[in-house]
């Protein structure tokens, strides 16, 4: 079994925030304004801001988290140290799900964008065979340079950040140089549903705020490092979004565009809504930037992801709750190479099967807005169970942070949206079968667990029975049946999410893990 001391202590301050900014700004900010205004109007600005806020509110948690436990595998670790292994399992393998398919779609887009100098790797977002292999062999170029050493994966990481925040200010700056406030009239088509499921798809571009606290044990100084790098790297990407945001909307001509004015339902088909928004008010030069911006941000994403989503199963095997070559580390270069690669695999086989973005996107937000939920609650539970435990950071009113995060969570994973709530929450629960697969028949702890059971399948009734509005690309037979309509379908959410946090947190609180079962 390996030791966690041989990994090495290579990340500062800088390569840590160009990590988690570098995995945050990736793919989404390029393609997620069109789709959100398809749903919100321009209130999709709006919707940028106030995710934000949320995100803020998680990471400041996560932040007193990571750095009172630098652990391998943040999203995973902090939950299984406060809740047990069995919740641990579930929200690792759903933020590993999230992860390698999140991947799988970086690069995917990487290619599409590439498709705009190189004919013939993409039809719209479907690529070609051609368009494949090439996919492929950037896949292998990530995972080669991140297998060489986590130093060389930041080196790349501090690079190619600078490379997509640079085309993305300009974008913005020129864009507010030709702002018409009138894009902004009828500020909310779509009413207050449609603000939510904009919310819903924007939290996928915010996604990777985490990776803070994923490679903790190879980060000097996690008590200092951690907490800062997690505020920076949230005002960093407000800042930005916010910006491209009333850029892309204030400076959008629908004429030159050919879409009828105010038409926000026909803005969702635009493939490259940053280079249209620049070509329609004349500036080819803009144009070129941001499609060169666009490829080296998700050539970035893509590498990051490589060097995140394989210390998931790294950190898991670690602990005897997965695959256990996935725990060893190489000698020659320290990292975990056969994680790597297997992560890198499963995301091979994903680019043949990744399905319509938006849809992929609504999946991702639910399957890592429900460990970060966990990882909220972890807080307090943590705060009463571990006094022990030094903490170099310690947030000020922590349990209403933890509090207010949960809840607001778990709107979101409502606002996400029919049928997608149903498919990511039996994702989830699928995690609990393959516990006791991997643990070779070892029993949950149903009583320490059950809280988690029961708020997955609740979020699932409570889409079915929600406001008609929370539904998107429905594939099923049956929709939302309308039975508790908005505002009210938030008020008996915030309820429900209320009683799962202190059920959690008091069984939590005062559990007495079995033989053989406790959480180091």
């Amino acid at each position: 079994m390996a030791n966690n001391r041989n990994l090495k202590k290579e990340l500062g301050l800088l390569a840590l925030v160009a990590i988690s900014v570098g995995g945050v700004i990736g793919s989404g900010v390029f393609v997620i304004p069109a789709i959100m205004g398809s749903v919100a109007g321009p209130a999709f600005v709006l919707a940028v801001i106030l995710v934000g806020i949320i995100v803020m509110i998680l990471g400041l948690a996560y932040a007193e988290l990571g750095a009172a436990y630098p652990l391998e595998g943040g999203p995973y670790s902090l939950p299984r140290k406060a809740m047990g292994n069995s919740t641990g399992f579930v929200m690792g393998w759903g933020y590993f799900i999230y992860a390698f398919t999140g991947t799988a779609a970086i690069i995917d887009i990487f290619i599409t964008y590439l498709g705009y100098y190189v004919p013939g790797l993409a039809n719209n977002f479907v690529l070609t065979p051609l368009g494949i292999g090439i996919g492929l062999l950037a896949l292998f170029i990530f995972t080669l340079i991140n297998i060489l050493g986590v130093r060389f994966g930041a080196m790349y990481s501090i690079v190619t950040t600078l490379g997509k925040i640079i085309p993305l200010l300009l974008f913005g700056i020129i864009g507010l140089m030709f702002f018409k406030s009138s894009n902004f009239s009828h500020f909310l088509p779509f009413g207050l549903g449609g603000l939510g499921l904009a919310m819903a798809f924007d939290f996928f571009a915010f996604t990777g705020f985490e990776a803070v606290t994923v490679p903790g044990e190879e980060v000097k100084n996690p008590g200092k490092t951690i907490p800062r790098a997690m505020i920076l790297t949230v005002l960093i990407v407000v800042a930005v979004y916010t910006l491209i945001s009333v850029a892309f909307t204030g400076m959008f001509n629908w004429s030159n565009a050919g879409i009828s004015v105010g038409d926000w339902g026909s803005i969702g088909n635009l493939s490259s809504p940053l280079a249209t928004a620049a070509s329609s008010v004349g500036l080819p030069i803009l144009v070129v930037i941001i499609v060169i911006g666009a490829i080296i941000s998700t050539a970035g994403s893509g590498g990051d992801w490589v060097l995140l989503q394989a210390r998931i199963p790294f950190a898991m095997a670690k602990n005897r709750l997965f695959w256990g070559p996935m725990d060893d580390i190489n000698k020659k270069y320290g990292t975990p190479v056969k994680a790597i690669v297997f992560a890198s695999v499963l995301t091979g086989i994903t680019m043949l099967l990744l399905p319509n973005f938006p849809d992929v996107a609504l999946i991702a937000s639910i399957t890592t807005l429900v460990p970060y939920a966990a990882a909220a609650l972890a807080l307090p539970i943590l705060r009463k169970t571990d006094l022990k435990t030094k903490r170099p950071f310690r947030l000020f009113g922590g349990t209403a942070f933890a509090v207010v995060g949960f809840v607001l969570a778990t709107f979101l994973v409502y606002w996400a949206s029919w049928p997608w709530t149903f498919i990511g929450a039996l994702l989830m629960l699928i995690g609990y079968p393959l516990y006791v697969l991997l643990k070779h028949g070892r029993a949950i702890e149903i009583k320490r667990n059950l809280w988690l059971m029961v708020y997955l399948i609740g979020i699932i009734i409570m889409s079915l029975i929600g406001d008609p509005n929370y539904t998107y690309n429905n594939f099923l037979p049956i929709g939302p049946l309308g039975w508790i309509t908005s505002p009210y379908d938030l008020i008996v959410l915030g309820a429900f999410a209320l009683f799962i946090f202190a059920w959690a947190y008091r069984t939590n609180t005062s559990y007495k893990p079995l033989s053989g079962d406790s959480v180091n």
